[in-house]
């Protein structure tokens, strides 16, 4: 889903407002766990005094202010992907590569280090934020989608490069 400039704009002021990154991903994660917090703060049955507080009982001090704001102007059912929007901002700033990890089978520690080294040198980062998904239509193995780019080191690539090849001859 494509992010509309306003929700960018409002990821940026949550930034420029110094929010730390765990105040955001806290509040994001509420959100998504608790998915009718965000029916709360967006229904126009309940008062602005209603949501206010409920934003003063459940959300990280430091967000208070932007969270009331965002009930005030209507786009505290946006929050979630606010939230995204800031933490990719701030990532884009931090010299942080974002980068979608499918794979099978988990990796461990280790592979995941050993990846985050390979992106850091081939992209010239400092780090990685992982998007990590399960999809088992990938056989074995893993891939990689940073931006529009995707490595594939899946077994299914593997297959399809494979009967592509034959076809050809």
């Amino acid at each position: 889903m494509q992010m509309t400039e306003s929700l960018n704009n409002y990821g940026k002021v949550l930034y420029e407002l110094n929010i730390s990154p765990e105040s955001a991903a806290g509040a994001r994660e509420l959100l998504e766990k608790v998915p009718q917090v965000s029916e709360v703060l967006s229904s126009p049955v309940v008062s602005l005094a209603a949501k206010q507080r409920v934003v003063d009982r459940i959300f990280p001090r430091e967000i208070h202010n932007f969270m009331k704001i965002l009930c005030r102007y209507h786009k505290a059912g946006e929050a979630q992907e606010i939230f995204k929007a800031y933490q990719e901002y701030y990532n884009e700033k931090n010299n942080i590569l974002n980068a979608t990890l499918s794979y099978v089978v988990l990796p461990t520690e280790e592979q995941l280090t050993g990846i985050k080294r390979f992106l850091c040198r081939q992209y010239h980062v400092k780090d990685v934020a992982f998007q990590l998904q399960e999809e088992k239509d990938l056989v074995g193995g893993f891939t990689l989608r940073v931006d529009d780019q995707e490595i594939d080191y899946s077994l299914k690539g593997k297959i399809n490069a494979l009967q592509q090849k034959l076809t050809w001859r």
